[in-house]
């Protein structure tokens, strides 16, 4: 209900006389309407209330309103619109509310949001580019930064209000009194319960430890004591005693995250900056305040800090034009014809760029063009900027343009579109493709794949070749992955393998991976050979299966035995340099894999829209089941098959492939498929289980691939029911 409407300044307040929802969406969401003779409003569905004397009701006058809590505290909820007349009903002056329309350009339809991300170049070979960033562009970097600084600042000093943490205070009492009843505690606890140990709050023995870690220690002790468990007496007790001492005041702090935008306004309006400025830099503001919120950060971590010039990405920039409702066509740019605020020129010829051949993988050209920057400034003037761009792929015909952004990021320039374009949506046909995953070694490398294509019944195997080396993306072969040994390998080899010498193979991936972990664990069983030799009877029980924390902790407990750090300390600087080495081999190597991975999933979804398949049937948790057959009484061979999954990373493939599957209209489904290796796809006789890849029928007595016949299998799926209950019988039994 709203009790009635008072005139403050330039707001009407609107006081409502409960604070229920359907008050609050009445004021927000519900149709006005102003009776000029009666004098009064009614807000949707709520009676009238009478309108103040001193408002001036008539056509075309804008009205901005407020909510009032019953308390008489103004809440947050605003609303403003302009008073319209209708010749249907005279007297009467309504403000629209917000209808449900139905959506112009919904999901439903195939509508959807893409980005594309094109590199930049301030000059480039056969295009004319601005030979250096222009003063109006410099001006608005150093408004971007200013602003940012400025945010970073009050944003510290609202800290800085809050009342004192006692850093000093919390120190001492955590050495004086947590962490020895910690220990006394662990060391009272007999082997058998070593389990029952209670860890060092790791938050506590930072430098500058906060209340929040404080009582999350608490929280932590209590839990323990909430399920039974044992903890050192009266810790509970006196850590909460000493931490309900100090009352934080956070409402400084409270108060500028409420009015953030507000504050953020006027700081963009003392600098003057336009509003292709102002959002970019505020959205990245405000989304560096609620990471901290999903990591869970400290008090004293990650605030946004003040950019100086030696900081990191503080040469960072980027200009963003929105454009309203719909956007704009996509089609006036690749025409040339330009959008606000961004024209592209004609593409260059490769012979001017410097470029003989624009061909990418994808079969499409790539197109190199000169754009022009072209934003009406206050003072009438253009404020013009002209670089190249490299376009991999042409923006989608039909599609709107929502907005582009200039980004200079990490010392490269990158020009983005987010785009809303329709994608076709899936006529699914009589037919459905089957994919079987699984990660069998050849003798090439890995068969993570095997895609049987039911409308020329053809079978396609994905692959991870780990002989031959990458080689350009024109050049490769569909549905394999080349992760042969590359010139990083080869210039590094002696730090992979200090064995090696000239003449010798170039061992693949696999076999460098097992080598580096052979070698970290040899040098650790060398320190502990050591140790041994030299402590003797010192030593713990359970050094013997002791890893690297047992090694670190042992560091700890002989700090004044100068031949055990000797060792340790050895040991840590070999144990370092090749646990460095063995993270770089293996981050590249992922990064390969992946976007061999994203190449390979468009070259299955090209392959069945070319065949006119638009589903595809993949089996659901096969990780899981796999894991539950994996026993000690699975054959030696199924066991040495396990250890190539984490190398093929098939569960990841299935994720990039069902993301760019929607891409072409294909539609991938999973069923829970049972024992479809063993059922023959001819006869549907239930084979028994069988370790090589080739078996015999005991039906029909054909000759089987095990893969192939997964895959045939899963695409009877869709199209025959009777299979799919007579599989899933088949996999009780």
């Amino acid at each position: 209900m709203i009790d009635r409407l008072s005139i403050e300044g330039s707001y009407i307040y609107v006081h409502a006389a409960d604070g229920t929802l359907k008050t609050t969406k009445s004021f927000t969401h519900a149709a006005l309407s102003f009776d000029v003779t009666a004098r009064t409003v009614t807000f949707g569905q709520l009676p009238p209330v009478s309108v103040p004397n001193e408002l001036e009701l008539a056509d075309g006058i804008e009205l901005k309103l407020r909510l009032v809590a019953p308390d008489g505290t103004p809440r947050k909820l605003t609303r403003a619109g302009v008073l319209r007349s209708n010749n249907k009903a005279p007297g009467i002056l309504r403000i629209p509310g917000m209808a449900k329309n139905p959506a112009r350009f919904s999901p439903a339809d195939g509508w959807t949001i893409e980005v594309y991300k094109y590199r930049c170049y301030f000059s480039h070979p056969g295009l004319k580019t601005d030979t250096e960033i222009p003063r109006w562009l410099k001006a608005s970097i150093a408004r971007q930064r200013n602003f940012w600084n400025r945010l970073s600042y009050l944003c510290r000093e609202a800290r800085r209000q809050c009342s004192p943490v006692p850093v000093q205070e919390i120190v001492s009492f955590v050495q004086a009194t947590v962490i020895p009843a910690i220990d006394e505690f662990n060391n009272s606890l007999a082997r058998e319960r070593s389990k029952e140990k209670i860890k060092h709050p790791v938050k506590l023995k930072v430098e500058e430890p906060g209340l929040d870690a404080l009582w999350r220690f608490a929280g932590m002790l209590r839990g323990l004591i909430e399920k039974n468990r044992v903890v050192p007496a009266d810790l509970l007790e006196q850590v909460m005693a000493f931490a309900e001492q100090f009352k934080a005041d956070y409402s400084p702090l409270n108060e500028f995250m409420s009015s953030l935008r507000a504050i953020a306004s006027a700081e963009a309006e003392a600098l003057g900056m336009r509003h292709f400025e102002f959002r970019p830099t505020f959205t990245a503001f405000e989304s560096a305040l609620n990471r901290r919120r999903t990591v869970k950060a400290n008090w004293s971590d990650g605030w946004p800090a003040i950019k100086f010039p030696d900081s990191p990405k503080a040469d960072d920039w980027g200009l963003h034009y929105y454009f309203h409702k719909a956007g704009v066509g996509s089609e006036l740019l690749e025409s040339g014809r330009g959008v606000p605020g961004l024209t592209f020129g004609s593409p260059v010829k490769p012979a001017d760029s410097g470029h003989k051949d624009l061909r990418c993988s994808r079969r499409s050209a790539r197109s190199l063009r000169e754009a022009e920057i072209s934003i009406p400034s206050d003072n009438n003037e253009d404020c013009t900027f002209r670089f190249g761009v490299l376009q991999h792929r042409p923006l989608p015909p039909g599609s709107h343009l929502k907005q582009w952004s200039l980004v200079y990021s990490d010392g490269a320039l990158w020009l983005c579109f987010t785009v809303e374009r329709q994608r076709p949506l899936p006529t699914l046909g009589p037919l459905a493709a089957g994919l079987d995953i699984g990660w069998r070694r050849t003798e090439e490398g890995i068969r993570f794949g095997t895609l049987y294509e039911p409308a020329s019944k053809t079978f396609c195997e994905l692959t991870i070749d780990l002989q031959r080396s990458p080689k350009d993306n024109k050049n490769r072969e569909p549905f394999r992955i080349d992760l042969g040994p590359n010139r990083w390998d080869k210039r590094n080899i002696t730090k992979l393998l200090p064995d090696w010498k000239p003449g010798d193979a170039i061992p693949n991936t696999i076999e460098t991976r097992i080598s580096i972990s052979a070698r970290r664990s040899c040098y650790k069983n060398a320190a502990k050979l050591l140790l041994q030799k030299h402590l003797g009877d010192k030593l713990p029980t359970w050094f013997d299966n002791a890893g690297s924390r047992g090694l670190a902790k042992l560091q700890e407990d002989f700090k004044d035995d100068a031949v055990v750090q000797n060792i340790l300390g050895e040991w840590q600087k070999e144990d370092g340099a090749l646990g460095s080495l063995a993270s770089t081999y293996l981050a590249r190597y992922t990064r390969q894999l992946e976007e061999g991975q994203t190449l390979i999933a468009h070259d299955v979804c090209l392959y069945l829209q070319q065949k006119a398949i638009t589903r595809l049937v993949v089996e659901t948790s096969f990780i899981a089941k796999v894991s539950q057959k994996h026993d000690n009484e699975a054959p030696y061979s199924l066991k040495k098959s396990h250890k190539y999954r984490q190398f093929a990373a098939v569960s990841r493939f299935l994720l990039i492939l069902k993301r760019i599957a929607v891409k072409y209209g294909v539609v991938v489904d999973e069923h829970e498929a049972a024992n479809t290796t063993r059922i023959c796809a001819h006869c549907n006789h239930l084979n028994p289980s069988i370790e090589k890849e080739q078996f015999t029928c005991e039906e029909c007595g054909r000759e089987v691939m095990q893969d192939h016949n997964a895959s045939v299998n899963l695409s009877r799926f869709e199209t025959d029911p009777d299979f799919a209950e007579m599989a899933l019988h088949a996999g009780k039994a």
